[in-house]
């Protein structure tokens, strides 16, 4: 009788243990809350920059994480304006920017770059100044015109009034440019300053005699339907803030004036 009583007693005790784990488990996937997602579409240029802000933001707001999006201006301003979910626009020209008003009706100017010549530091092709870009052996290339460093370096090479050769590529984005001249594709190629900056190991930089030609300007503002207005905000207010200014200003990125 004894032995009969173990043998039915020991069942019910697992059949307890394991009809009580999968409440348990419920019960913790209930309190789970998914993160809150921000949108921020930022022009490529300010790749390097925005990550490292980005995780600032989700330290001081925990449970928000950030989405970025780095392509060319016109190419964000262009979802935009097709109803892509945003709730950041940070954009590399005013041009970009005024073209999505209907999206974003309030923005503000936070930083400034510069187009320069970037070359290699090994230099086999001597290249010491922007009109040896007219040596016949020197291959080089730019972003393309729509493009806001393609904008600037087509105003730069207008004001230097030297440069008779053509580039033998017109790049969809900065980083593009930069990614080629790194990789020994070409001899030299118009970048942000800010690339050189990022860059010193590889590159070295000459600048154009008109620097403010060479110029353009950020503009950054929170998208009207955003899903959380907010933090959106927020994100904003940090890049316009000391701590965010003081990032950039390390980055190579000069002041919005």
């Amino acid at each position: 009788m004894l032995h009969h009583i173990r043998a039915v007693a020991a069942p019910v005790i697992v059949t307890m243990a394991l009809s009580m784990a999968p409440s348990h488990a419920v019960i913790s996937h209930k309190t789970q809350k998914k993160p809150v997602l921000l949108i921020v579409f930022a022009a490529s240029s300010l790749t390097e920059s925005f990550t490292s802000l980005g995780r600032q933001f989700e330290q001081a707001h925990p449970g928000t994480r950030i989405q970025f999006s780095f392509l060319s201006s016109p190419a964000l301003a262009t979802q935009l304006i097709e109803g892509a979910p945003a709730d950041v626009f940070a954009s590399a020209s005013i041009k970009d920017m005024a073209t999505v008003v209907d999206r974003v009706s309030k923005s503000y100017l936070f930083a400034a770059n510069r187009v320069v010549l970037a070359i290699p530091r090994a230099n086999p092709l001597r290249i010491k100044r922007v009109q040896d870009l007219n040596k016949p052996n020197v291959k080089w290339i730019a972003c393309a015109h729509q493009v806001p460093c393609g904008v600037a370096a087509d105003a730069a090479l207008a004001a230097e009034g030297t440069v008779k050769s053509k580039p033998i590529s017109l790049e969809s984005k900065a980083t593009s440019v930069v990614t080629k001249i790194i990789a020994g594709e070409v001899d030299a190629a118009i970048v942000y300053r800010t690339d050189i900056v990022a860059n010193r190991k590889f590159l070295r930089e000459i600048p154009f005699k008109n620097s403010e030609a060479a110029i353009t300007k950020y503009p950054i503002g929170v998208v009207k339907k955003s899903a959380h207005p907010a933090l959106a905000k927020a994100f904003v207010d940090l890049v316009l803030s000391i701590k965010g200014l003081k990032l950039l200003s390390r980055a190579g990125f000069d002041r919005a004036k």
